[in-house]
């Protein structure tokens, strides 16, 4: 068994999710086709003063005069009908992509999962609702029964033999056969699809032409079509993108939509347990602009509010230079999600509470003005101070040394005489990697009044390196 889903406005439904402020407005999608402009989707708005799929746009605003007009995208619409297969994989591994606006869903595989054939579809329709567009839904015996009946908009039945019915007595205009074919039919007093299986496929070929045969084997399931090569494989990279119905000259008209795409992105990676550090938002404004507003977290996540608090402070800072048409959102680099978990002997120090601030802490100050001190590999002081991302500590050294908490700028001379040697010494004889040799002895030692430094002795010279805390 198969259940179609069909999306008979999908674009438009998106423009009206990402901006609900326009749901109370006529508006319409057209297309060019031909050299005319004809009407492809309307909402319940513009339905009811008039406006109708295949009309003119002339026509249509003649109609209504303050009817918006956006322009028809198949290909972005595939993008969404993409995104659509993402939230329902979710729920059935089994999707077929059939764009620009319907998904085939395999249901035998998952019935056992979800308690039989009924609770199956049930518990998709509810996953298909949560997106909130238009879906016309159908069961039946193989995928062109289902499409067929999904797209003439029958009410959905689960039984076989029910199905099998609505099918058969749906009309012959409903087939999703070519209208040539269809005015073929109709001529012949072929006026529903029932009227179209009863006649012998022999007769069906010569009369109607091979692909009226190929459908009627389709619908009959006497076509054993393979399609498990054609399942749909989630993307492993996150991108979205938004139209707007009408341009959009400040941050608070984003507010919404910038909040759908991270929302989306938060189901994206819950699904596939990942975590991210680095988002970027892009703005395409008018004459082709784009800004580019990018966000890094202080640690992976994949929480929404960790992307927007820090997307406020940006926006505080930089403000439109242009009215926004479009914007997406994208991010990949992904790393997997794992669970806290306590320390076994003790109590591990937690920096989760830390991460919000330093994330703000990067946004104002940039990303480089927060780090954490470290110590590298080189051996010579001065030269072994390092950088690291905030709150990534640092591996413990198996043995411990002594190093002074404050360097002096540039060795200081001392006199012997007035200090006490208490260890050493510490040789290095390094640096001939990058031309800055040196050959030291170095030493713990006191001075008169009681003050630990750190020593050393190069070229007959004793020097001050720096003071112990």
């Amino acid at each position: 068994m198969w259940l179609y889903c069909h999306f008979p406005q999908l674009q438009l439904d998106n423009l009206l999710i990402s901006q609900p402020e326009f749901a109370k407005q006529a508006v319409a999608l057209y297309r060019v086709k031909n050299g005319q402009s004809l009407i492809e989707q309307t909402n319940l708005v513009a339905q009811e003063a008039g406006v109708s799929r295949g009309i003119s746009s002339v026509m249509a605003i003649a109609l209504y005069e303050a009817l918006l007009l956006k322009e028809y995208e198949a290909e972005k619409e595939e993008k969404l009908l993409s995104a659509v297969a993402d939230h329902l994989y979710q729920w059935a591994a089994k999707l077929i992509l059939d764009p620009p606006q319907g998904i085939y869903l395999e249901l035998k595989s998952i019935e056992k999962l979800y308690g039989g054939l009924s609770n199956t579809v049930r518990t998709l329709n509810l996953a298909v609702q949560q997106l909130g567009f238009l879906c016309q839904r159908a069961v039946a015996k193989n995928t062109l029964a289902a499409r067929v009946l999904a797209q003439a908009n029958t009410p959905l039945v689960i039984n076989k033999a029910q199905a099998e019915r609505q099918l058969k007595d749906l009309s012959i205009k409903n087939s999703g056969l070519p209208n040539k074919i269809i005015r073929n039919c109709l001529s012949v007093g072929i006026f529903s699809i029932g009227d179209l299986l009863t006649i012998p496929t022999s007769d069906i070929g010569r009369q109607f032409g091979k692909d009226t045969l190929v459908y009627v084997q389709a619908l009959r399931d006497d076509l054993n079509i393979q399609r498990a090569n054609h399942f749909y494989e989630p993307s492993e990279h996150f991108f979205q993108q938004i139209d707007l119905v009408s341009e959009v000259s400040n941050w608070q008209g984003l507010r919404f939509p910038m909040k759908r795409l991270l929302n989306d992105l938060e189901s994206f990676l819950y699904q596939r347990q990942k975590a991210v550090q680095h988002i970027t938002f892009q703005l395409f404004q008018r004459d082709n602009h784009c800004t580019e507003l990018s966000v890094s977290t202080a640690t992976a996540s994949w929480r929404a509010h960790s992307f927007w608090s820090l997307l406020q402070l940006k926006m505080e800072r930089s403000p439109l230079a242009a009215p926004v048409l479009e914007l997406s959102l994208k991010a990949s680099e992904f790393s997997q999600l794992s669970a806290k978990s306590q320390h076994f002997f003790h109590e591990a120090q937690d920096t989760q509470s830390l991460f919000p601030l330093i994330g703000k802490l990067q946004v104002k100050l940039g990303e480089r003005a927060v780090y954490t001190p470290a110590i590298s590999d080189d051996p010579r002081p001065g030269f072994n101070e390092c950088r690291q991302p905030p709150c990534r500590s640092q591996a413990p050294s198996i043995t411990p040394i002594k190093r002074p908490l404050w360097l002096q700028r540039e060795p200081q001379p001392v006199n012997l005489n007035e200090w006490r040697l208490q260890a050493g010494p510490e040789r290095k004889h390094c640096g001939w990697w990058d031309s800055q040799a040196i050959q030291r002895d170095y030493w713990l030692a006191m001075d008169t009044q009681h003050r630990k430094g750190w020593l050393f002795y190069e070229s007959g010279h004793w020097y001050l390196q720096g003071w112990f805390s």
